[in-house]
């Protein structure tokens, strides 16, 4: 005994003291914890708004590449059009070619010809517009070595396009598409 107070009374003292350490010492590291629990929410809070920022700013930029498909379809839309006009009204010049010339036949021909020229144009704006489309489902990171292949080849096509507007004999037409077409094949392989 020690003073008025038992032994059982320190070693009660002693254990309350103790349990108070205790207490305070895990309030202590919750509080860290807890620091370090928000800071790391601010951090991942940041990070999915910047996630956010960058999927609308790629939202953005695909609806935009959609406006300028969708023009591109108006266009190929009044360009087919056009097409089938002048093809109603080649068939009614046909029909005077056949009364009125001596070259109707050759004639004839070049016009069929030119027929098949802008058929195979008509086709071939529309596979551009079916690639531009697969290109804009491409666009992601992980494919830009296909994406910049078929680019190319896009280019290339619009310009040998572009070649058959001026228009100047058959074997040139037969070669352009011919180039063409074996562009398109190494596009689809």
């Amino acid at each position: 005994m020690m003073g008025d107070y038992s032994i059982m009374d320190w070693v009660t003292f002693g254990g309350i003291l103790t349990t108070i350490a205790s207490l305070v010492g895990i309030a202590i590291k919750l509080a860290r914890d807890n620091s370090g629990l928000k800071a790391e929410m601010k951090a991942l809070s940041k990070e999915r708004e910047m996630e956010h920022d960058s999927l609308s700013k790629e939202h953005d930029g695909l609806s935009k590449e959609h406006d300028v498909l969708s023009k591109e379809h108006a266009s190929i839309k009044k360009d087919t059009e056009y097409i089938s006009d002048e093809m109603k009204y080649e068939k009614m010049a046909r029909e005077n070619l056949y009364k009125n010339s001596t070259r109707a036949k050759e004639i004839l021909e070049t016009m069929d010809l030119m027929k098949e020229v802008v058929l195979q144009n008509s086709r071939l704006t529309e596979e551009v517009t079916r690639l531009k489309v697969e290109n804009q489902e491409l666009s992601k990171p992980k494919q830009n070595n296909e994406l910049d292949k078929v680019l190319r080849i896009l280019g290339r096509i619009e310009g040998q396009l572009a070649s058959l507007e001026g228009y100047r004999s058959t074997e040139e037409v037969q070669v352009v598409l011919k180039r063409v077409e074996s562009e398109l094949l190494e596009l689809s392989n």
